[in-house]
Protein backbone atom coordinates (compact mmCIF):
# COMPACT_ATOMS: atom_id res chain seq x y z
CA UNK A 1 0.00 0.00 0.00
CA UNK A 2 1.46 3.47 -1.08
CA UNK A 3 2.31 5.36 2.52
CA UNK A 4 0.33 8.09 3.50
CA UNK A 5 2.53 10.95 2.90
CA UNK A 6 1.47 10.73 -1.25
CA UNK A 7 -2.32 10.41 0.13
CA UNK A 8 -2.54 12.88 1.71
CA UNK A 9 -0.89 15.03 -1.68
CA UNK A 10 -3.20 16.93 -3.46
CA UNK A 11 -1.68 19.26 -5.88
CA UNK A 12 -2.13 17.53 -9.16
CA UNK A 13 0.67 18.70 -10.86
CA UNK A 14 3.10 17.35 -7.73
CA UNK A 15 1.92 14.28 -8.07
CA UNK A 16 2.46 13.82 -11.84
CA UNK A 17 6.29 15.65 -11.21
CA UNK A 18 6.73 12.60 -8.20
CA UNK A 19 5.03 10.37 -11.21
CA UNK A 20 7.66 11.06 -14.11
CA UNK A 21 10.60 11.82 -11.71
CA UNK A 22 10.12 7.87 -10.69
CA UNK A 23 10.04 6.77 -14.42
CA UNK A 24 13.20 8.50 -14.72
CA UNK A 25 14.97 7.19 -12.05
CA UNK A 26 13.27 3.91 -13.13
CA UNK A 27 11.74 2.78 -9.68
CA UNK A 28 8.66 1.50 -8.69
CA UNK A 29 7.07 4.15 -7.20
CA UNK A 30 5.25 5.04 -10.03
CA UNK A 31 3.45 1.90 -10.13
CA UNK A 32 2.71 2.67 -6.74
CA UNK A 33 1.42 6.33 -7.18
CA UNK A 34 -0.74 4.99 -10.47
CA UNK A 35 -2.53 2.22 -7.60
CA UNK A 36 -2.83 4.97 -5.03
CA UNK A 37 -4.61 7.23 -7.57
CA UNK A 38 -6.51 5.32 -10.24
CA UNK A 39 -8.19 8.42 -11.44
CA UNK A 40 -4.82 10.44 -12.49
CA UNK A 41 -4.26 10.63 -16.07
CA UNK A 42 -0.41 9.86 -15.98
CA UNK A 43 -0.56 9.59 -20.13
CA UNK A 44 1.51 12.16 -20.72
CA UNK A 45 4.16 11.18 -18.43
CA UNK A 46 4.22 7.38 -19.48
CA UNK A 47 4.26 8.76 -23.66
CA UNK A 48 7.49 10.70 -22.85
CA UNK A 49 8.99 7.49 -21.04
CA UNK A 50 8.08 5.01 -23.85
CA UNK A 51 9.05 7.36 -26.56
CA UNK A 52 12.96 7.56 -24.92
CA UNK A 53 14.94 5.21 -22.65
CA UNK A 54 15.75 7.26 -19.87
CA UNK A 55 18.37 4.72 -18.13
CA UNK A 56 21.64 6.65 -17.36
CA UNK A 57 23.80 3.72 -19.71
CA UNK A 58 20.93 2.44 -22.04
CA UNK A 59 23.13 0.40 -23.96
CA UNK A 60 23.96 -1.45 -20.53
CA UNK A 61 20.38 -1.29 -18.56
CA UNK A 62 18.64 -2.77 -21.98
CA UNK A 63 15.15 -1.56 -22.94
CA UNK A 64 12.69 -0.33 -20.17
CA UNK A 65 9.64 -1.73 -22.15
CA UNK A 66 8.90 -4.54 -19.30
CA UNK A 67 8.96 -2.10 -16.81
CA UNK A 68 6.90 0.62 -18.48
CA UNK A 69 4.38 -1.94 -20.21
CA UNK A 70 2.36 -3.10 -17.00
CA UNK A 71 2.12 0.87 -16.52
CA UNK A 72 0.43 1.41 -19.89
CA UNK A 73 -1.75 -0.97 -19.51
CA UNK A 74 -3.09 0.58 -16.33
CA UNK A 75 -3.62 3.76 -17.59
CA UNK A 76 -6.65 5.93 -17.91
CA UNK A 77 -5.43 6.35 -21.82
CA UNK A 78 -3.85 3.15 -23.41
CA UNK A 79 -5.10 3.94 -26.80
CA UNK A 80 -3.55 7.36 -26.63
CA UNK A 81 -0.21 5.95 -25.60
CA UNK A 82 0.16 2.68 -27.96
CA UNK A 83 -0.61 5.60 -30.76
CA UNK A 84 2.26 7.94 -29.93
CA UNK A 85 4.61 5.15 -29.38
CA UNK A 86 4.05 3.72 -32.44
CA UNK A 87 3.92 6.80 -34.71
CA UNK A 88 7.13 7.30 -33.18
CA UNK A 89 8.62 3.96 -33.87
CA UNK A 90 7.26 4.60 -37.31
CA UNK A 91 9.41 7.37 -37.96
CA UNK A 92 12.35 7.16 -35.86
CA UNK A 93 15.60 6.63 -37.76
CA UNK A 94 18.38 5.89 -35.59
CA UNK A 95 19.62 5.55 -31.37
CA UNK A 96 19.70 2.16 -31.17
CA UNK A 97 18.47 2.34 -27.30
CA UNK A 98 15.39 3.93 -27.86
CA UNK A 99 14.81 1.85 -31.12
CA UNK A 100 14.81 -1.25 -29.01
CA UNK A 101 12.54 0.07 -26.65
CA UNK A 102 10.23 1.05 -28.93
CA UNK A 103 10.52 -2.42 -30.86
CA UNK A 104 9.62 -4.02 -27.40
CA UNK A 105 6.74 -1.94 -26.49
CA UNK A 106 5.57 -3.04 -30.44
CA UNK A 107 5.97 -5.94 -29.74
CA UNK A 108 4.24 -5.85 -26.18
CA UNK A 109 0.92 -4.45 -27.88
CA UNK A 110 0.71 -7.26 -30.30
CA UNK A 111 1.19 -10.15 -27.83
CA UNK A 112 -1.86 -7.97 -25.99
CA UNK A 113 -3.79 -8.15 -29.12
CA UNK A 114 -3.16 -4.88 -31.09
CA UNK A 115 -2.60 -5.98 -34.57
CA UNK A 116 -1.88 -2.60 -35.94
CA UNK A 117 1.19 -2.58 -33.33
CA UNK A 118 2.40 -5.34 -35.72
CA UNK A 119 1.81 -3.90 -39.15
CA UNK A 120 3.61 -0.83 -37.84
CA UNK A 121 7.03 -2.56 -36.84
CA UNK A 122 7.10 -4.22 -40.02
CA UNK A 123 6.59 -0.83 -42.14
CA UNK A 124 9.63 0.15 -39.72
CA UNK A 125 11.93 -2.45 -40.05
CA UNK A 126 11.29 -2.88 -43.76
CA UNK A 127 12.68 1.09 -43.40
CA UNK A 128 16.35 -0.39 -42.08
CA UNK A 129 18.81 0.53 -44.12
CA UNK A 130 17.16 3.17 -46.41
CA UNK A 131 17.78 6.94 -46.01
CA UNK A 132 19.62 6.61 -43.20
CA UNK A 133 17.13 4.63 -40.88
CA UNK A 134 18.76 2.41 -38.79
CA UNK A 135 18.24 -1.53 -38.53
CA UNK A 136 15.63 -2.28 -35.24
CA UNK A 137 13.68 -5.22 -34.47
CA UNK A 138 15.68 -8.36 -34.93
CA UNK A 139 14.95 -10.08 -32.05
CA UNK A 140 11.61 -8.98 -31.89
CA UNK A 141 10.72 -10.05 -35.50
CA UNK A 142 11.39 -13.54 -34.81
CA UNK A 143 8.96 -13.69 -31.93
CA UNK A 144 5.91 -12.00 -34.10
CA UNK A 145 7.00 -13.85 -37.27
CA UNK A 146 8.91 -17.11 -36.24
CA UNK A 147 10.70 -18.25 -38.70
CA UNK A 148 9.64 -16.35 -41.56
CA UNK A 149 10.68 -12.96 -39.03
CA UNK A 150 13.94 -14.81 -38.98
CA UNK A 151 13.72 -15.09 -43.39
CA UNK A 152 13.36 -11.57 -43.47
CA UNK A 153 15.78 -10.32 -40.89
CA UNK A 154 18.23 -12.63 -43.12
CA UNK A 155 16.68 -11.57 -46.14
CA UNK A 156 17.74 -7.16 -45.46
CA UNK A 157 20.84 -7.92 -44.26
CA UNK A 158 22.03 -9.76 -46.90
CA UNK A 159 21.20 -7.30 -49.43
CA UNK A 160 23.85 -5.28 -47.78
CA UNK A 161 27.19 -5.17 -49.64
CA UNK A 162 29.28 -8.05 -48.11
CA UNK A 163 31.93 -6.31 -46.36
CA UNK A 164 28.83 -5.09 -43.95
CA UNK A 165 27.56 -8.34 -43.07
CA UNK A 166 29.51 -8.96 -40.37
CA UNK A 167 28.34 -5.60 -38.62
CA UNK A 168 24.96 -8.33 -38.25
CA UNK A 169 26.12 -11.15 -37.46
CA UNK A 170 23.51 -12.06 -34.77
CA UNK A 171 24.32 -16.02 -34.69
CA UNK A 172 23.28 -15.22 -30.62
CA UNK A 173 19.31 -14.87 -31.85
CA UNK A 174 19.41 -17.74 -33.86
CA UNK A 175 20.71 -19.96 -31.35
CA UNK A 176 18.32 -18.55 -29.11
CA UNK A 177 15.18 -18.79 -31.38
CA UNK A 178 16.75 -22.91 -31.70
CA UNK A 179 16.08 -23.31 -28.05
CA UNK A 180 12.76 -21.43 -27.85
CA UNK A 181 11.64 -23.73 -30.85
CA UNK A 182 13.05 -27.47 -30.18
CA UNK A 183 10.61 -28.88 -32.46
CA UNK A 184 12.16 -27.07 -35.42
CA UNK A 185 15.37 -27.63 -36.99
CA UNK A 186 16.07 -24.17 -37.75
CA UNK A 187 19.68 -24.62 -39.32
CA UNK A 188 18.08 -26.71 -41.75
CA UNK A 189 14.90 -24.88 -42.47
CA UNK A 190 17.20 -22.20 -42.75
CA UNK A 191 19.39 -23.76 -45.56
CA UNK A 192 16.01 -24.98 -47.59
CA UNK A 193 15.32 -21.12 -47.85
CA UNK A 194 18.87 -20.32 -48.62
CA UNK A 195 18.73 -22.31 -51.68
CA UNK A 196 15.55 -19.87 -53.42
CA UNK A 197 16.80 -16.58 -52.48
CA UNK A 198 20.55 -15.62 -52.96
CA UNK A 199 19.72 -12.59 -49.99
CA UNK A 200 18.95 -15.36 -47.46
CA UNK A 201 21.94 -17.41 -48.42
CA UNK A 202 24.32 -14.43 -48.09
CA UNK A 203 23.64 -14.59 -44.30
CA UNK A 204 23.42 -18.09 -43.79
CA UNK A 205 26.76 -18.16 -45.28
CA UNK A 206 27.37 -15.84 -42.72
CA UNK A 207 26.06 -17.17 -39.63
CA UNK A 208 27.30 -20.83 -40.54
CA UNK A 209 31.29 -19.80 -40.30
CA UNK A 210 30.29 -18.61 -36.59
CA UNK A 211 30.78 -20.77 -34.10
CA UNK A 212 27.74 -20.88 -31.11
CA UNK A 213 28.42 -18.51 -28.23
CA UNK A 214 29.45 -20.99 -25.59
CA UNK A 215 30.11 -19.55 -21.74
CA UNK A 216 33.47 -20.90 -20.20
CA UNK A 217 34.65 -19.94 -16.56
CA UNK A 218 38.09 -20.47 -16.92
CA UNK A 219 40.09 -19.20 -13.26
CA UNK A 220 42.81 -17.08 -14.21
CA UNK A 221 46.31 -17.78 -12.79
CA UNK A 222 47.61 -14.82 -10.92
CA UNK A 223 49.55 -12.37 -12.67
CA UNK A 224 53.14 -12.14 -12.68
CA UNK A 225 55.94 -9.32 -13.02
CA UNK A 226 56.07 -9.85 -15.89
CA UNK A 227 52.15 -9.75 -16.30
CA UNK A 228 51.93 -6.63 -14.86
CA UNK A 229 54.72 -4.85 -16.36
CA UNK A 230 52.85 -6.40 -19.75
CA UNK A 231 49.61 -4.62 -19.10
CA UNK A 232 51.53 -1.01 -18.17
CA UNK A 233 53.47 -1.42 -21.35
CA UNK A 234 49.91 -1.24 -23.16
CA UNK A 235 49.80 1.97 -25.21
CA UNK A 236 46.23 2.46 -24.42
CA UNK A 237 46.07 5.58 -21.61
CA UNK A 238 44.05 3.34 -19.72
CA UNK A 239 44.98 0.03 -17.84
CA UNK A 240 42.55 -2.30 -15.69
CA UNK A 241 44.10 -4.81 -13.57
CA UNK A 242 41.37 -8.07 -12.46
CA UNK A 243 41.33 -8.29 -8.57
CA UNK A 244 41.28 -11.81 -8.05
CA UNK A 245 44.48 -12.32 -10.34
CA UNK A 246 46.20 -9.61 -8.47
CA UNK A 247 45.11 -10.55 -4.27
CA UNK A 248 46.61 -14.45 -5.47
CA UNK A 249 49.37 -12.76 -6.06
CA UNK A 250 53.06 -13.74 -4.29
CA UNK A 251 53.71 -10.70 -1.84
CA UNK A 252 57.12 -10.45 -2.81
CA UNK A 253 55.97 -9.98 -6.51
CA UNK A 254 53.65 -7.38 -5.44
CA UNK A 255 56.65 -5.87 -4.00
CA UNK A 256 58.63 -6.28 -6.78
CA UNK A 257 55.82 -4.39 -8.88
CA UNK A 258 56.00 -1.20 -6.38
CA UNK A 259 59.63 -1.11 -6.29
CA UNK A 260 59.23 -0.72 -10.23
CA UNK A 261 56.73 1.84 -9.82
CA UNK A 262 59.09 3.91 -7.14
CA UNK A 263 61.82 3.57 -10.11
CA UNK A 264 59.74 4.50 -12.89
CA UNK A 265 60.50 7.81 -14.27
CA UNK A 266 58.00 8.41 -17.19
CA UNK A 267 54.87 9.69 -15.87
CA UNK A 268 52.19 7.58 -17.59
CA UNK A 269 53.56 4.81 -17.03
CA UNK A 270 54.07 5.81 -13.54
CA UNK A 271 50.34 6.46 -13.30
CA UNK A 272 49.59 3.53 -14.87
CA UNK A 273 50.26 1.32 -11.96
CA UNK A 274 48.58 3.10 -9.50
CA UNK A 275 45.95 1.12 -11.06
CA UNK A 276 47.40 -1.86 -9.94
CA UNK A 277 47.79 -0.67 -6.45
CA UNK A 278 43.79 0.17 -6.41
CA UNK A 279 43.27 -3.91 -6.41
CA UNK A 280 45.94 -4.67 -4.00
CA UNK A 281 47.34 -2.49 -1.13
CA UNK A 282 51.21 -0.70 -2.02
CA UNK A 283 53.66 -2.74 0.11
CA UNK A 284 55.09 0.57 1.31
CA UNK A 285 54.50 3.56 2.78
CA UNK A 286 51.50 5.38 1.21
CA UNK A 287 53.40 8.84 0.85
CA UNK A 288 54.24 8.67 -2.61
CA UNK A 289 50.84 8.14 -3.19
CA UNK A 290 49.63 11.26 -1.56
CA UNK A 291 51.85 13.21 -3.11
CA UNK A 292 50.26 12.45 -6.04
CA UNK A 293 46.57 12.12 -4.95
CA UNK A 294 47.33 16.03 -3.17
CA UNK A 295 48.59 17.42 -7.46
CA UNK A 296 46.33 19.26 -9.56
CA UNK A 297 43.92 17.07 -11.24
CA UNK A 298 44.88 16.39 -15.04
CA UNK A 299 42.21 14.82 -16.57
CA UNK A 300 44.52 13.37 -19.66
CA UNK A 301 46.61 11.15 -17.48
CA UNK A 302 44.06 10.39 -14.77
CA UNK A 303 46.95 10.53 -12.06
CA UNK A 304 44.93 12.47 -9.26
CA UNK A 305 41.86 9.82 -9.62
CA UNK A 306 44.61 6.68 -9.86
CA UNK A 307 46.48 7.88 -6.58
CA UNK A 308 43.28 8.30 -4.45
CA UNK A 309 41.98 4.89 -5.60
CA UNK A 310 45.65 3.17 -4.85
CA UNK A 311 45.04 5.42 -1.14
CA UNK A 312 41.86 3.93 -0.31
CA UNK A 313 43.21 1.03 0.96
CA UNK A 314 45.74 3.72 4.15
CA UNK A 315 43.72 5.65 6.70
CA UNK A 316 45.66 8.06 8.13
CA UNK A 317 44.88 12.16 9.30
CA UNK A 318 46.76 13.33 6.30
CA UNK A 319 44.62 11.17 4.29
CA UNK A 320 41.80 12.18 5.52
CA UNK A 321 42.68 16.07 5.98
CA UNK A 322 43.19 15.94 1.88
CA UNK A 323 39.67 14.57 1.90
CA UNK A 324 37.79 16.97 3.72
CA UNK A 325 39.47 19.55 1.92
CA UNK A 326 38.58 18.60 -1.75
CA UNK A 327 34.97 18.09 -0.44
CA UNK A 328 34.43 21.41 1.08
CA UNK A 329 36.69 22.99 -2.36
CA UNK A 330 34.82 20.71 -5.05
CA UNK A 331 31.20 21.14 -6.32
CA UNK A 332 31.31 17.23 -7.70
CA UNK A 333 34.76 15.97 -5.71
CA UNK A 334 34.06 12.68 -7.23
CA UNK A 335 37.46 11.64 -7.46
CA UNK A 336 38.07 11.80 -3.91
CA UNK A 337 35.17 10.24 -2.56
CA UNK A 338 37.12 7.19 -1.98
CA UNK A 339 39.81 8.74 0.17
CA UNK A 340 37.15 8.10 2.74
CA UNK A 341 36.88 4.49 2.37
CA UNK A 342 39.46 4.00 5.24
CA UNK A 343 39.02 7.09 6.88
CA UNK A 344 35.28 7.42 7.31
CA UNK A 345 34.01 9.15 10.63
CA UNK A 346 30.53 9.33 12.33
CA UNK A 347 28.60 11.99 11.28
CA UNK A 348 29.65 12.11 7.67
CA UNK A 349 26.75 10.93 6.36
CA UNK A 350 25.61 14.38 6.86
CA UNK A 351 28.69 16.05 4.39
CA UNK A 352 28.01 13.22 1.42
CA UNK A 353 24.45 13.80 1.26
CA UNK A 354 25.25 17.33 1.00
CA UNK A 355 27.44 16.53 -1.73
CA UNK A 356 24.90 14.68 -3.77
CA UNK A 357 22.47 17.48 -3.27
CA UNK A 358 25.10 19.63 -5.23
CA UNK A 359 24.22 17.57 -8.19
CA UNK A 360 22.77 19.18 -10.76
CA UNK A 361 21.68 16.26 -13.08
CA UNK A 362 21.39 13.07 -13.25
CA UNK A 363 25.18 12.37 -14.86
CA UNK A 364 26.15 14.39 -11.69
CA UNK A 365 24.43 12.00 -9.82
CA UNK A 366 25.88 9.40 -11.22
CA UNK A 367 29.43 10.42 -10.75
CA UNK A 368 28.97 10.23 -7.00
CA UNK A 369 27.85 7.08 -6.84
CA UNK A 370 30.68 4.31 -6.93
CA UNK A 371 32.51 6.00 -4.16
CA UNK A 372 29.34 6.77 -2.17
CA UNK A 373 28.90 2.54 -2.40
CA UNK A 374 32.57 1.81 -1.60
CA UNK A 375 32.59 3.77 1.80
CA UNK A 376 29.69 2.42 2.69
CA UNK A 377 30.53 -1.29 1.67
CA UNK A 378 33.60 -0.61 3.92
CA UNK A 379 31.67 0.86 6.82
CA UNK A 380 28.58 -0.48 7.39
CA UNK A 381 27.12 1.78 9.71
CA UNK A 382 23.85 2.97 10.55
CA UNK A 383 23.82 6.20 9.36
CA UNK A 384 24.78 5.02 5.92
CA UNK A 385 20.65 5.24 5.22
CA UNK A 386 20.82 8.71 4.58
CA UNK A 387 23.21 8.71 1.71
CA UNK A 388 21.81 5.70 0.65
CA UNK A 389 18.79 6.45 0.25
CA UNK A 390 19.62 10.26 -0.98
CA UNK A 391 21.55 8.41 -4.08
CA UNK A 392 18.54 5.65 -4.39
CA UNK A 393 15.66 8.83 -4.84
CA UNK A 394 18.11 10.82 -7.12
CA UNK A 395 20.01 8.43 -9.44
CA UNK A 396 18.73 6.86 -12.71
CA UNK A 397 20.90 3.53 -13.08
CA UNK A 398 19.51 1.07 -12.29
CA UNK A 399 22.59 -1.46 -11.84
CA UNK A 400 24.15 1.01 -8.93
CA UNK A 401 20.56 0.85 -7.61
CA UNK A 402 20.95 -2.48 -7.10
CA UNK A 403 24.36 -1.81 -5.08
CA UNK A 404 22.28 0.49 -3.04
CA UNK A 405 19.48 -1.39 -2.19
CA UNK A 406 22.02 -4.22 -1.27
CA UNK A 407 23.74 -2.11 0.57
CA UNK A 408 20.83 -0.43 2.66
CA UNK A 409 19.52 -4.50 3.28
CA UNK A 410 22.95 -5.19 4.49
CA UNK A 411 23.12 -2.64 6.88
CA UNK A 412 19.93 -3.07 8.25
CA UNK A 413 18.67 0.35 7.36
CA UNK A 414 16.60 -0.59 4.19
CA UNK A 415 12.93 0.66 4.69
CA UNK A 416 9.22 -0.36 4.30
CA UNK A 417 8.89 2.63 1.87
CA UNK A 418 11.55 1.38 -0.77
CA UNK A 419 10.89 -2.37 -0.20
CA UNK A 420 7.03 -2.01 -1.32
CA UNK A 421 8.53 0.09 -4.35
CA UNK A 422 11.12 -2.48 -5.84
CA UNK A 423 8.92 -5.29 -7.08
CA UNK A 424 7.72 -2.69 -9.60
CA UNK A 425 11.17 -1.38 -10.43
CA UNK A 426 13.14 -1.01 -13.87
CA UNK A 427 16.07 -3.42 -13.10
CA UNK A 428 15.42 -7.23 -13.46
CA UNK A 429 18.25 -7.79 -11.19
CA UNK A 430 16.48 -5.37 -8.43
CA UNK A 431 13.53 -7.11 -8.87
CA UNK A 432 15.15 -9.99 -7.84
CA UNK A 433 17.33 -8.86 -5.11
CA UNK A 434 13.58 -8.09 -3.52
CA UNK A 435 12.60 -11.49 -4.01
CA UNK A 436 15.29 -12.58 -1.85
CA UNK A 437 14.92 -9.82 1.16
CA UNK A 438 11.44 -10.79 0.99
CA UNK A 439 12.23 -14.66 1.65
CA UNK A 440 14.95 -13.95 4.39
CA UNK A 441 13.00 -11.53 6.46
CA UNK A 442 9.74 -14.29 6.27
CA UNK A 443 12.48 -16.37 7.84
CA UNK A 444 13.54 -14.23 10.27
CA UNK A 445 10.04 -13.53 11.09
CA UNK A 446 9.15 -17.51 11.17
CA UNK A 447 12.26 -17.77 13.51
CA UNK A 448 11.09 -15.45 15.78
CA UNK A 449 7.81 -17.06 16.37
Amino acid sequence: MVKNNYLELPDIAELKKQFFHSLNLGTGRAMLLMKAYPQLDFSRELIAASVRNLANDAQSEGSRADYLYPMIRRAKNRALIEKEVLQKLKKKKSDVSDLNQLCDLALHFYQDGNLHARDIFLERFEKSFEDGYELCGNERIMKMDGLQGLFKLAEKIGKLPEEEWAWYEYRWDIDEFQDANPALDVFKEFESAAKENPYIQNYFKLISSIKPFKRTRRKMPPYTVTDVEGLINRPSRRVGFNRDRTLRMKQQEIVAVARNFLDEKDKLRKFRYLRFFYATRFPFDYAPLLKIASSKKNHQNVAVNNAVLALSHFSGADIRALALKKMQGERIPCEYLHLLVSNYRAGDAEMLVEIIGRAKNFDEVHLLVQGIIAIFKANPVADSKAPLETMYHNMNCGIHRRDLVELLNDNQVLSDEILEELPYDSDEGVRKLCRKIKRQRSSAAAVMN
